[in-house]
């Protein structure tokens, strides 16, 4: 049994190993990046650490040295943008088979801090590691780069989405999208999100979240699950399709 040993990660993240190099195995890559992947990229994740995080655990921090590269393999993790102001907004969530720190390929420093949401493990490599890709494998190495501009993309559909309309209609649009966005929540299920998280992701008070929310669970829209998490929710998802299309 491989034990868990908490160091100071180097982006500035608190970094529970669960195993040394080298001990990755193939359903680990293929949930990191797909059974599809360049050969190239899969040979390198052999050779990457892979990390477990806690619920709360910052992977990396806002301003630091990008200097690894994240590859999910199971969970759920936010990014928050610290404001000049002093607020914090939730810009993206990532899942399994996200990819982060890709700024760190063009010498930047990290533009978010991640922070784990749900347990947590990732497979961790060296920025220099990747970097290497653009003149051994160009071809591989472009790979990750168009992944860095899908994510620029989708932060366009979160501005588009979840920050226009009333309240109600931006938390239905929101609740339904996780519905989707979560892998490993059965149908209609969803791992809820706390109401300052949400409120975060939408721009509004996590009190004006909590009175939606409340709505929600006395219509039977969103319905504790038995499992006996208190964060999963059984959602009545056309219902939130029909809110968040008429408002």
């Amino acid at each position: 049994m491989s034990t868990r040993q908490q160091s100071r990660g180097s982006s500035g993240g608190n970094v529970r190993h669960a195993e040394a190099e080298g001990g990755v195995n193939d359903s680990e890559i293929a949930a990191a990046v797909g059974d599809d992947a360049p050969t190239p990229l899969q040979t390198l994740l052999t050779r990457a650490h892979r990390a477990s995080y806690d619920q709360h655990d910052v992977l990396y921090h806002q301003g630091a040295a990008s200097e690894t590269i994240f590859f999910v393999t199971e969970g759920l993790l936010k990014l928050v943008t610290h404001l000049p102001n002093g607020r914090a907004r939730i810009v993206r969530l990532h899942r399994a088979g996200s990819v982060l720190g890709l700024t760190g390929l063009l010498g930047k420093r990290n533009e978010h801090t991640a922070v784990a949401v749900t347990p947590l493990t990732v497979l961790r490599l060296p920025i220099d590691a990747v970097q290497h890709l653009r003149a051994e494998d160009p071809t591989t190495y472009v790979t990750l780069v168009e992944r860095w501009h899908e994510y620029l993309r989708e932060a366009d559909m979160w501005i588009t989405q979840f920050s226009t309309g009333p309240i109600p209609g931006r938390v239905a649009r929101l609740l339904s999208f996780l519905s989707d966005f979560q892998p490993e929540s059965a149908d209609g299920q969803l791992w809820l999100l706390t109401c300052d998280e949400i409120g975060s992701i939408l721009g509004v008070t996590g009190e004006s979240v909590s009175r939606v929310l409340a709505d929600f669970k006395r219509q039977h829209i969103l319905t504790a699950n038995d499992s006996g998490a208190n964060e999963i929710y059984d959602a009545d998802v056309n219902r939130l399709r029909d809110i968040a299309n008429t408002m």
